[in-house]
């Protein structure tokens, strides 16, 4: 594998082990408009300028299914196709393991957002370069509050608050370190940025429109269809 050698290497990683329990079915398997949530999510790296090979993490159950897709799908960036871990930490990190050794920079992607743009891909991948780490992200439209059980008890400045999203990238060996540390400090963060944060290292931020939309629920499918009809992309 080579690439282009005045920007270094790029692997992506995208997390599609989850358990879509909130969906009722696998949601990476469903259809999104003429392809699946896993093709179109996948498509995104494979027309992203800046990505080199795609790393897919998968449960035990899809691997077949999604080697299949690729293959039918003419989708030439992916390199492996590996199984979870019981975590997502501990899915991600065996994407990790499995990028191409002289990688620069690693792009970490859920694949529950197959909305992403391949330029908003770039962005981040560029923003990681120059700042070590880099992440999507929407400005927070409600008010915030922390909460104790049911109740409401103070506010967060919403100007100081933003809701994270992925793609987030970072150099490989900011990632590797973050991971490592946390592992061995038993820290399980919800997201990449939560562990490299740990080491002293903040993601500079890509702010997006609100329409990188995370599928969790039914309703999200429907939004999403929205979005891309919207876009001519259904």
């Amino acid at each position: 594998m080579t690439s282009n050698q005045s920007r270094g290497f790029v692997s992506a990683i995208v997390v599609a082990a989850g358990a879509s329990t909130r969906m009722g079915a696998n949601k990476m398997l469903l259809m999104l408009g003429a392809m699946t949530v896993f093709e179109r999510a996948v498509r995104v790296f494979e027309d992203s300028a800046e990505v080199d090979e795609i790393v897919v993490v998968a449960s035990e159950d899809n691997l077949a299914r999604y080697r299949d897709i690729v293959k039918d799908s003419l989708i030439s960036k992916v390199t492996s196709i590996v199984r979870g871990g019981s975590s997502r930490g501990e899915s991600v990190r065996r994407g990790m393991d499995c990028c191409a050794k002289n990688a620069d920079v690693i792009v970490i992607h859920d694949g529950a957002r197959p909305l992403i743009k391949p330029d908003s891909v770039d962005e981040t991948v560029r923003l990681a370069r120059e700042h070590g780490a880099a992440s999507v992200c929407v400005k927070s439209k409600d008010s915030i509050k922390m909460i104790d059980g049911d109740y409401a008890v103070s506010s967060v400045d919403r100007d100081k608050t933003v809701l994270i999203q992925t793609p987030q990238a970072f150099k490989r060996d900011i990632i590797f370190r973050a991971h490592d540390e946390a592992a061995a400090a038993g820290f399980e963060g919800t997201d990449d940025c939560a562990l490299t944060e740990r080491i002293g290292v903040s993601a500079r931020l890509l702010y997006l429109p609100y329409v990188n939309l995370k599928l969790t629920e039914p309703i999200d499918l429907a939004l999403a269809k929205a979005v891309l009809q919207e876009r001519g992309k259904l």
